[in-house]
């Protein structure tokens, strides 16, 4: 006999109350497939998912825009600690003192790293 979606969504409190994601993880794949229609059921199942990463291979382009950036942080972190920063391909954009002030200033933020300093 199958548990009501209450007693799953219990359980899975329970499991992650001892720390067993793997098992709560499990029950909410069990019952999203026994209560389909069930949105509390389907919210669980969508925060407990296991994790997809993807990926795609960068181009040269990209790696040197990488290596770029690396170098300009490098250099001048002291100068710019405690501030935002927005650098592409190693050139400083802007820089403020928030991430909304810095986001204010940039039109685009398309291949643009947005960090903090530290």
């Amino acid at each position: 006999m199958n548990k009501s979606p209450e007693e799953y969504i219990q359980s899975m409190r329970t499991a992650l109350g001892r720390g067993d994601l793997k098992t709560a993880q499990e029950l909410a794949a069990s019952a999203v497939k026994i209560y389909p229609d069930r949105s509390d059921i389907q919210q669980c199942a969508y925060v407990l998912a296991p994790t997809k990463v993807t990926s795609r291979p960068s181009t040269p382009e990209q790696r040197q825009m990488i290596k770029a950036n690396r170098e300009w942080l490098q250099k001048n972190r002291e100068k710019y600690r405690h501030r935002w920063v927005a650098v592409r391909s190693g050139e400083l954009l802007a820089d403020a003192s928030s991430l909304d002030e810095l986001a204010d200033q940039l039109e685009d933020t398309k291949g643009v790293l947005l960090t903090v300093l530290h």
